[in-house]
């Protein structure tokens, strides 16, 4: 933890000696990272067919469609940390079943991240708050352990539709913008 502190920090230290123009560099790059998050996995979620919710490369491991469920919990419970709040409104990512329902749920979990990321500036990301456990952390590393975390789950569901034959849409776009051999 003080290692994630230290850089941070750091990272602080680098934007402002930069004196970037934007009255919140922190804050305004933290929502534009958000978006960036958002879109890969909304796009990734919209990929997988509803036939394939159910499909585990191994019974150790979580169906595609936990992972989602996953996904909209903690994007709920981490944001909710850095709002200082317990999300309101947020589903139970168990009861969600259908396609439609979680990828409403998922749409909404984001949005929630936008609305609180909305009423950040740089002076409030700097700014500790109980984090997980109870532990004092940063508001700007709540979010980046977020977006983390949806990362590590993005690079799942990759795994999971390639082996569903399914080619990810981002490495799709990327091909598609390639020249012809």
């Amino acid at each position: 933890m003080r290692k994630v502190r230290l850089l941070l920090l750091a990272i602080v230290g680098l934007l402002a000696a930069q004196k970037m123009q934007a009255a919140d560099p922190i804050s305004d790059e933290l929502r534009r990272q958000w978006e960036a998050s958002r879109n890969q996995i909304i796009t990734l979620a919209e990929a997988i067919p509803e036939g394939k919710y159910d499909y585990k490369p191994t019974p150790e491991v979580r169906s595609f469609r936990e992972q989602l469920q996953h996904l909209v919990g903690e994007n709920f419970m981490f944001m909710g940390l850095v709002a200082g709040e317990k999300a309101s409104g947020a589903p139970n990512p168990e009861s969600l079943k259908s396609r439609a329902e979680i990828m409403k749920a998922l749409e909404e979990s984001y949005a929630y991240g936008v609305k609180v990321l909305a009423g950040l500036n740089d002076q409030k990301a700097t700014e500790t708050v109980a984090g997980f456990r109870g532990q004092q952390t940063l508001r700007m590393g709540i979010v980046i352990a977020n977006m983390k975390d949806n990362h590590e789950h993005y690079g799942n569901l990759v795994t999971y539709i390639r082996l569903n034959g399914i080619t990810p849409p981002r490495t799709a776009a990327m091909q598609q913008r390639q020249p012809a051999r």
